[in-house]
């Protein structure tokens, strides 16, 4: 976990939306290992990666062209805990308002 406290340090976050993104991930420990291997890898897992709602991190990465691995992964953590929300973003093509 401390590799992920680590680089959300590195981007600059707010204290608050740092924690908020860490207990996301303290939740799901599974998406949290996957996020793990990309940070050192810089690659999505090919083999079994982590599926939510049917999706990988890699093919959030693909819809959602903004979004970089972090993104990706917690947008897999908004997936399982509110799918259809989640659902509409990716049916709206991620729109921005």
């Amino acid at each position: 976990m401390q590799k992920i406290i680590d680089f959300l340090k590195s981007a600059g976050l707010p204290d608050y939306v740092l924690q908020k993104n860490v207990e996301g991930f303290r939740r799901h420990p599974d998406i949290a290992e996957e996020f793990i291997e990309w940070l050192e890898t810089g690659k999505y897992r090919e083999e079994n990666p982590v599926r939510v709602e049917g999706y990988t991190a890699k093919d959030i990465a693909e819809l959602a062209d903004f979004l970089d691995g972090a993104g990706a992964f917690n947008f897999l953590i908004t997936l399982r805990e509110r799918p259809e929300k989640a659902k509409t973003y990716i049916k709206e093509g991620f729109r921005i308002k």
